[in-house]
């Protein structure tokens, strides 16, 4: 790759390495560090380097080497989960930390050569090139988030989750379109220095996005401060968080210590009584066949006062394994009322297994992924389910909350996720996969009761404000009530994220048409 000049960067030259590291700085607006004013001068550099390429390779080269950068950064502890079983999986992590960010920094480099290429055609005037940036690099985040069964981690609004005061726009715009929003605010100063080229035009630009944030910010804190917090009832939810090493979870010789840990976590007295006590994802610990549920012993025979048990279990048959939620309820009735639906790919499930079956040793296929399922068995479905003595809610097991959902069965009073981080160890996968969930109550309005196996416990009301958490890597519990939902308007976000990217479209077009250099 040529070296270049690039206005933004002071003149100075750019390499492949240099858009690597831009784009790994990139991730430092995102959890655990929230440090979102890199953006900045991130997006800036992106945006001035594709501008200026003299090439259709060069501005591929360019998106894709800032990809790799920020997804190498913020996914990198994906492959922590690996050495959790490292004589069967560690000889993939050099794979896994390369090859999943090779992968998704396709879509920047896909992204990059439209926008070069429709700058010699389409959107020519610098103006116009900086809101088709907003606008394709939002596409591309739709479109990671839903091909290939998605993947939608690290949305561009949950940069905000620590800022309430502008995420709340998500209940009205959804995540999609705050992270529009977001594009075009935070890359202000750079569209701007790209126009004119000038340090007053640069400053000019933050003027104008610290403008853009206040009117961002108005609605949202407006909506915080006009909208209190309400309960369905005094009955009480208890949420355990046992934090058991990954590596015991499915221990036979553990199983019983594992127990007593769980059963003494839900025991313990509280300040409120307690109706529910809820388990994380596969917190029972051992298989239990679809057949055989009377296994899983009611904490009635356990707890001091009656309670219903919610708990994750791994239900084992001889084909499948299914990450799924039972109910117990205190008389001892058993009952499956849920199962994972959309799986990780090679953690939960094998992509194309009857085809690779054809061309690839069986060994090296379970040595990839344990299971038989493939994917054209997941079914998407965001129904409600009943909960004895409790509103009825939505389920979601781990990566499941990932995806933004427009759930239309009003009967949903509240979203409950089991989830287990514990394979990904002290990074910044769990604070990531938190931010989806806080994101998820601002989206529906309905409040999220996260149980987490370690990392980490929360309660959200349907605004997003945190109620109680339980940290990273501590054992414990939390006793909440359990909030009631606020209005919202998730059924218009297809309407309203398809109309801003038209809206914008149609600027950047018009500025275009009028050579408008201003």
């Amino acid at each position: 790759m040529k070296q270049t000049n690039y206005l933004f960067l002071k003149k100075g030259p750019a390499t492949s390495w240099t858009w690597i590291v831009w784009g790994a700085f990139s991730a430092l607006a995102w959890g655990p560090f929230y440090l979102w004013g890199v953006l900045v001068w991130t997006w800036g550099a992106l945006i001035t380097g594709i501008y200026h390429s003299k090439t259709l390779k060069e501005a591929l080269i360019i998106g894709w080497m800032w990809g790799f950068g920020w997804h190498a950064a913020s996914v990198f502890w994906i492959g922590e989960s690996l050495w959790v079983d490292s004589l069967r999986f560690a000889w993939f992590w050099p794979f896994c930390v390369t090859g999943i960010p090779a992968v998704f920094s396709c879509y920047f480099g896909i992204m990059s050569g439209i926008l070069w290429w429709g700058k010699r055609r389409f959107w020519s005037s610098p103006r116009a090139f900086g809101i088709m940036w907003c606008v394709l690099y939002s596409l591309m985040e739709y479109l990671k988030g839903v091909l290939f069964t998605g993947f939608p981690w690290n949305l561009t609004a949950y940069i905000w989750s620590q800022s309430l005061w502008i995420a709340q726009s998500a209940s009205l715009l959804s995540s999609y379109g705050l992270g529009l929003i977001t594009l075009g605010v935070l890359s202000w100063p750079g569209r701007f220095f790209l126009k004119c080229s000038t340090e007053r035009s640069w400053w000019k630009g933050v003027i104008f996005m610290a403008l853009g944030l206040a009117g961002v910010s108005s609605w949202s804190l407006f909506r915080l401060y006009n909208i209190h917090i309400y309960f369905h009832s005094k009955k009480g939810i208890r949420l355990v968080q046992p934090n058991i090493p990954q590596n015991e979870k499915q221990d036979s010789r553990k199983i019983s210590i594992n127990w007593n840990t769980l059963t003494r976590l839900s025991d313990e007295k509280g300040n409120i009584p307690i109706t529910h006590v809820i388990w994380p994802e596969t917190a029972v610990p051992f298989f239990v066949p679809s057949y055989a549920l009377e296994r899983v012993i009611p904490l009635a025979k356990t707890r001091k006062e009656p309670t219903h048990l919610i708990a994750g279990v791994l239900i084992h048959d001889k084909k499948q394994s299914l990450n799924s939620i039972i109910q117990v309820t205190s008389q001892g009735e058993r009952k499956l009322v849920y199962s994972k639906q959309h799986l990780v790919p090679f953690g939960e499930y094998l992509p194309f297994r009857s085809y690779l079956s054809m061309v690839l040793p069986k060994k090296l296929l379970d040595a990839l992924s344990p299971g038989e399922r493939d994917v054209d068995q997941e079914k998407e479905n965001d129904a409600s389910v009943d909960v004895l003595d409790a509103p009825a809610c939505i389920m979601k097991i781990c990566y499941e909350i990932i995806f933004p959902f427009s759930n239309r069965d009003q009967r949903a009073k509240w979203i409950l996720n089991l989830t287990n981080d514990g394979w990904f160890g002290y990074s910044p996968g769990p604070f990531q996969h938190l931010a989806s969930a806080q994101f998820r109550a601002i989206e529906t309005g309905l409040p999220v009761l996260r149980a987490a196996n370690t990392g980490i416990s929360a309660v959200f009301d349907g605004m997003g404000r945190t109620l109680a958490i339980l940290p990273l890597k501590r054992q414990g519990y939390i006793d909440t009530l359990l909030p009631a939902p606020v209005p919202s308007y998730r059924n218009w976000h297809g309407y309203v994220y398809a109309g801003m990217l038209f809206l914008l479209t149609c600027c950047a077009l018009r500025y275009s048409l009028k050579k408008d250099e201003n």
